[in-house]
């Protein structure tokens, strides 16, 4: 989970979602390394509530995004003069949900029966293996908003 927290001062939200909103732009002169995949990313705004779901295309292996995958939510804001996007970035909350109460269930069985169980060890070393594309895409959204804002705000794209 990561939090991100956006101010451009001297635009509105409009220009920010159109630059958010706008891969091509964005993401022009960045190569991605790795397995030849690129971060696609699919904006929807309503209501002042922003979603950017990533998704990764051209790779090696497909990307399903299994249980929603890895997405932004936030809200969007101006207030004198100044657009704030703010929210937090999430891989797969409803499947995380169900393995937090998992391990938690191992944990207070190995408390109650007095006894040590690899089993709750396991099962997180299996999460990191199985979401460890997913987890990636973390830094992918947080990286591309922050190109982004920085694009919208620098002086070769007014």
């Amino acid at each position: 989970m990561k939090y991100i927290r956006f101010h451009a001062k001297g635009k509105n939200a409009a220009e920010v979602l159109a630059m958010l909103g706008d891969n091509e732009r964005v993401n022009r002169g960045v190569s991605f390394g790795g397995d030849g995949s690129v971060p696609l990313m699919r904006l929807t705004e309503k209501g002042g509530r922003v979603r950017i779901l990533c998704e990764r295309i051209g790779g090696a292996s497909r990307d399903n995004g299994f249980l929603v995958g890895t997405y932004f939510t936030g809200r969007i804001t101006e207030k004198e003069g100044r657009t704030t996007l703010s929210g937090v970035v999430l891989t797969a909350p409803i499947y995380h949900m169900i393995l937090f109460a998992l391990f938690a269930f191992f944990i207070v069985q190995c408390v109650v029966r007095q006894a040590f169980s690899p089993l709750p060890i396991c099962l997180v070393v299996f999460d990191l293996f199985l979401f460890w594309k997913e987890f990636q895409k973390q830094g992918d959204i947080a990286r591309y908003i922050a190109r982004a804002f920085r694009r919208l705000l620098s002086s070769d794209e007014k």
